[in-house]
C-alpha cells in the first residue's frame, strides 16, 4: 500500500480573504515518493514539487467531501456532477488551479489517480501522472487528511482566525466520529450518494432498518450499487430479493477449506484463493464443467438451468441464507455464459472468511474491494492464467480468444481482460483516468 503525504510551508500574501490569505502556503502532494503537485509555473518559468496556492480551499474540500470521500464507490455509469465535486481535487477551486488528482474508495482502501493538466490559458501546468492507481489504506488516507487539515486549523489560530469555518465544519465531522450510530448514518448517506443530512429520510430509514436483515457488509455493497442504477435509491428491490424465487444450494465447501491470503489487493488475494480451491479439487488446469461449479455450491444442475430471471435488470444479484442453512440463489444474468460467471463469484464470495455467517452474498457491477475481489476470482476460477497462455501459445487474435473463450466456457470479455490483467495485451486508453474527464 502507498502512502499520502500533504505538506504545506507557510507563506505570505496580500490578497484574498483572512482565511486564504493567513494560510497561504507552498502547497506538495506525494504518494510515495512521486510528486503530484510537481508543475511548470509558466509565469515564472520554474519547475518545483510545490505549487503556491492557499491550503484553506484544499483543506475546506477535504473537510466537507469527508464521508462521501471515504465511503461512495465510484458509479457503474459516468460519474454525476455531484459525485465528481467530492471526489476531484479540482473541485477545492477558488480561483487557484489545482492537480488532476480522484481519490475513490472501494470499502477497505482508497484508490488514486492522477493525470497530467497542461491547458494552454493556465498558468500552472502540472507535469505528473500516475501510470497505474496507487492504493492507500483507509485508516493511512484519513491519518494523512486529518493532518493536512489540523495543520491548517493551527495556522488559523496563530493568525487569530480561530472562528473559521473549516474549524466549525470539522468540528462537526469529529463530533460525528465519535457518536457509532452517527457514524453508520453518514457511513450510510455517502454509499447512497448523499452530502451528510441530505439523503430522504424515508430512504435513510429504509436503508437502516435493512441492516440487520442482509448484514452491514452486504448493504454497503447494496446501497450503492441501487443508488447508482438512476433515480432516487429505492430499497424496496431489496425486499423484492428477499421474497423472489431462487435456487437452492448447500455450498460443499466453507471458508476454512482452503487458506487464504490475507493482504494485498484483491485481484491478488483472489487468485490465491481460486488457485487453492482448484487444488482442493484436484483440477489445476482443465475447464471447469458446469455440474462441478454446481456441486461445490451445493445446487441441482437441473434447478439451476430451469430457474427463470425475474422480470427487469436488476442492478445486484445475491444469495440470501435460509432457516435450514442453505443459500438462495436470485441471479440476474440470462445467458448461460454470463449466469455460470456469476454463479463462480457467489462461490468466491462464500468462500471469503467473514465474521457474520448469516450475511447476505451481493454481486454487482461496481468497483467496491468486494466486486473487483469476486471477479478476479471467478476469472482464475473458471480460467487460470497460466491454462489460458498455453492454450493460445502466443496467438492473442480475436479468432484466438473466440475459441479459448468457448474451451473454457467463458465470455470473450473474460478471456481480453485477463490478458490485460497479466501484461499479455494492453489498452489503447491512454488517459490513465478511470472515466472520461473534459479537457
Amino acid at each position: 500500500m502507498a502512502e499520502l503525504r500533504i505538506n504545506a510551508k507557510w507563506m505570505a500574501s496580500v490578497s484574498g480573504e483572512p482565511e486564504v490569505m493567513a494560510t497561504a502556503a507552498c502547497v506538495e502532494m506525494y504518494v510515495d515518493n512521486i510528486s503530484l503537485t510537481r508543475n511548470q509555473d509558466i509565469w515564472a518559468e520554474t519547475v518545483r514539487d510545490n505549487v503556491f496556492v492557499s491550503a484553506y480551499p484544499l483543506a475546506m474540500w477535504f473537510a466537507s467531501s469527508w464521508w462521501r470521500l471515504n465511503h461512495e464507490p465510484l458509479p457503474t455509469q459516468q460519474p454525476r456532477h455531484d459525485w465528481r465535486m467530492v471526489h476531484e481535487l479540482g473541485a477545492a477551486n477558488h480561483g487557484f488551479v489545482w492537480p488532476r488528482v480522484i481519490f475513490i474508495p472501494d470499502g477497505e482502501a482508497i484508490h488514486v489517480w492522477a493525470g497530467t493538466s497542461m491547458m494552454p490559458e493556465q498558468s500552472v501546468q502540472y507535469l505528473q501522472a500516475l501510470e497505474v492507481p496507487r492504493m492507500i489504506t483507509l485508516t493511512g488516507f484519513q491519518q494523512s487528511v486529518e493532518r493536512f487539515i489540523y495543520s491548517v486549523l493551527a495556522r488559523l489560530d496563530a493568525k487569530g482566525l480561530a472562528g473559521s469555518n473549516l474549524a466549525h465544519l470539522w468540528a462537526l465531522v469529529q463530533e460525528d466520529l465519535a457518536d457509532p450510530e452517527a457514524v453508520r448514518r453518514r457511513k450510510l448517506e455517502a454509499e447512497l450518494g448523499f452530502d451528510p443530512e441530505e439523503c430522504p429520510e424515508q430512504a435513510l430509514d429504509a436503508a437502516l432498518q435493512r441492516e440487520s436483515q442482509v448484514g452491514d457488509a452486504a448493504l454497503s455493497e447494496l446501497a450503492p450499487a441501487i443508488a447508482a442504477s438512476g433515480g432516487p435509491p429505492d430499497l424496496a428491490l431489496i425486499g423484492q430479493l428477499a421474497s423472489a424465487d431462487g435456487i437452492l444450494g448447500s455450498p460443499d465447501v466453507s471458508p476454512g477449506s482452503i487458506d487464504h491470503l490475507d493482504h494485498g489487493a484483491p485481484w491478488e488475494r483472489a487468485v490465491h484463493d481460486a488457485r487453492a480451491l482448484r487444488n482442493k479439487i484436484g483440477n489445476v488446469r482443465d475447464p471447469v464443467p458446469d455440474r462441478s461449479l454446481h456441486d461445490l455450491l451445493g445446487m441441482s444442475s437441473e434447478a439451476a438451468a430451469k430457474y427463470s430471471v425475474p422480470v427487469g435488470r436488476s442492478p445486484v444479484a445475491v444469495a440470501i441464507p435460509t432457516n435450514d442453512h442453505r443459500l438462495k440463489f436470485v441471479p440476474r444474468k440470462r445467458n448461460p455464459g454470463g449466469k455460470r460467471f456469476e454463479l463462480a463469484r457467489f462461490l468466491g464470495e462464500y468462500l471469503r472468511p467473514a465474521a457474520d455467517e448469516l450475511r447476505w452474498l451481493v454481486s454487482t457491477d461496481l468497483w467496491t474491494f468486494r466486486q473487483k475481489y469476486q471477479r478476479a476470482f471467478a476469472a482464475e476460477f473458471l480460467c487460470p492464467i497460466d491454462s489460458l497462455t498455453s492454450f493460445l501459445n502466443g496467438d492473442f487474435s480475436s479468432y484466438a480468444i473466440e475459441e479459448a473463450a468457448a474451451e473454457f466456457d467463458v465470455s470473450e470479455q473474460t478471456i481480453t481482460s485477463l490478458l490485460r490483467n497479466n501484461g499479455y495485451m494492453h489498452d489503447h486508453w491512454t488517459d490513465g483516468m478511470p472515466y472520461r474527464m473534459a479537457a
